[in-house]
C-alpha cells in the first residue's frame, strides 16, 4: 500500500513539473502575444507620434501616422518572425544548438530588439528594434512549441502543447491593459515596451535550469543524458519505455537517409504539407489580426471607445483558448477545428 502511494506520489511530480516547464517555456510564447499586443495602442499614441513619428501636429487627437508607415511599422516584425522561422534558418538552430540553447539565444535577443524599440528616438531605430524582435519571435515559436511537445507526457501533450497559444493569448490582453494605463501619459509607451523586458529576462534567467529534449540528446548520442532528462518529466516506470521508443524512432529517421526538399512536394507528405499551409494561412485571413494590429484605429473611425473595444476583443481571445486546453486530448484536434471553422464563419 505504501509503495503503491509512493510510486503515485512520485509520478504526480514528474506531472507538475512537466506542467512547470511547459508553462515557464511558454514564455516565449507570452513574448509574441505582448509585440502583437502593445504595438496597435501604442500607434495612437500622441508621445509616439512626436518622439519616433515626428509628427509636427502630434497633440492634435485627429492626427495619425500615415497608413504606409502604420502598416510598415507592424509589418516588419512578421519579416523578422518569417526569416528565423523559415526551416532552413530554424532547423539550423533546432538541430545544431537544440531546443534549449535556441530559446535562451531567442530570448536574449529578443532583450536587445526591446532595449532598441523602447529607447529609440527615430522611426529607423524603432523599425530595427522591431525586425531584431520579429528575428527572436520567429526563432522562439519554432523551438518553444517544439520543446514543449517533445517533453510533455503523451497524456497532456496535446494540453500542454496548447499552453503554447493560451501564452500568445494572455501576451496579448496584457499588452492591451498595460497599453491602457501607460499609453496616454507622457512617455508612457517606452514603459509599456519596456515591461516585456520583464519576461524576457525572466526566460533568459529560467531556461538554463530546465532540461534539454531527450529526442534531441538521442539525436547526438548523448543517450545518458537523454534519460537524465526523462527522469525530471517521466515516473520511472515510463522511463525505459519511452526512452526505447525514442531510440526506435531515431533509429528508422537514420535508415531513411537525410530528407530531401524534394519530399515535400511528393505523395501524402504534400497533402500534409499543403493541409497544413491551408490551415494556418486561413486561420490568419478571417480578419482577426487587423484587429489585433489597428482595432484602435478601426474602433475610433467607428466612433467607439477604442482602449475599451480593444482590451474586450483581446480577453475574448485570451478566454476563447481555454476551450483546447481542456478538449484538445478529449474531443480530438479534428472535432476542434470543424466546430472552430464554422464559429469563424458565423
Amino acid at each position: 500500500g505504501l509503495a503503491a502511494v509512493s510510486s503515485a506520489r512520485r509520478s504526480m511530480n514528474e506531472r507538475i513539473r512537466a506542467v512547470g516547464i511547459a508553462i515557464f517555456s511558454a514564455l516565449g510564447a507570452f513574448l509574441f502575444g505582448l509585440d502583437i499586443g502593445y504595438i496597435a495602442p501604442i500607434l495612437e499614441c500622441p508621445s509616439f507620434k512626436r518622439d519616433v513619428a515626428q509628427l509636427s501636429n502630434w497633440h492634435d487627437p485627429a492626427s495619425k501616422i500615415p497608413d504606409a508607415t502604420a502598416g510598415f511599422i507592424v509589418g516588419i516584425f512578421s519579416i523578422g518572425c518569417i526569416c528565423t522561422s523559415s526551416p532552413p534558418v530554424s532547423g539550423y538552430f533546432l538541430d545544431n544548438w537544440g531546443r534549449k540553447m535556441s530559446i535562451i539565444f531567442g530570448a536574449a535577443v529578443f532583450l536587445v530588439g526591446c532595449s532598441l524599440q523602447a529607447s529609440s528616438t527615430s522611426l529607423g531605430m524603432l523599425l530595427a528594434g522591431r525586425l531584431i524582435a520579429g528575428l527572436s519571435i520567429g526563432l522562439l515559436s519554432s523551438a518553444v512549441a517544439l520543446y514543449q511537445s517533445e517533453l510533455a507526457p503523451p497524456s497532456m501533450r496535446g494540453a500542454l502543447t496548447s499552453m503554447y497559444q493560451l501564452m500568445i493569448t494572455l501576451g496579448i490582453l496584457v499588452a492591451a491593459v498595460v497599453d491602457s494605463v501607460l499609453v496616454d501619459r507622457d512617455g508612457g509607451w517606452r514603459w509599456a515596451i519596456w515591461f516585456q523586458a520583464v519576461p524576457g529576462t525572466g526566460l533568459l534567467l529560467v531556461m538554463p535550469f530546465l532540461p534539454r529534449s531527450p529526442r534531441w540528446l538521442v539525436q547526438r548520442g548523448r543517450t545518458d543524458e537523454a534519460l537524465a532528462a526523462l527522469r525530471v518529466v517521466r515516473a520511472e516506470s515510463e522511463v525505459q519505455q519511452e526512452m526505447q521508443d525514442i531510440i526506435e524512432d531515431f533509429k528508422k529517421s537514420q535508415a531513411l537517409g537525410d530528407p530531401q526538399w524534394c519530399e515535400l512536394f511528393r505523395g501524402r507528405i504534400a497533402k500534409l504539407l499543403l493541409l497544413g499551409i491551408s490551415l494556418q494561412m486561413l486561420q490568419q485571413l478571417v480578419g482577426m489580426n487587423a484587429f489585433m494590429y489597428f482595432g484602435p484605429r478601426i474602433f475610433a473611425s467607428l466612433g467607439c471607445d477604442a482602449s475599451k473595444l480593444q482590451t474586450v476583443t483581446n480577453t475574448v481571445n485570451f478566454l476563447a483558448t481555454f476551450p483546447a486546453l481542456f478538449l484538445a486530448d478529449r474531443c480530438g484536434r479534428r472535432s476542434l477545428l470543424v466546430w472552430s471553422a464554422l464559429g469563424m464563419t458565423l
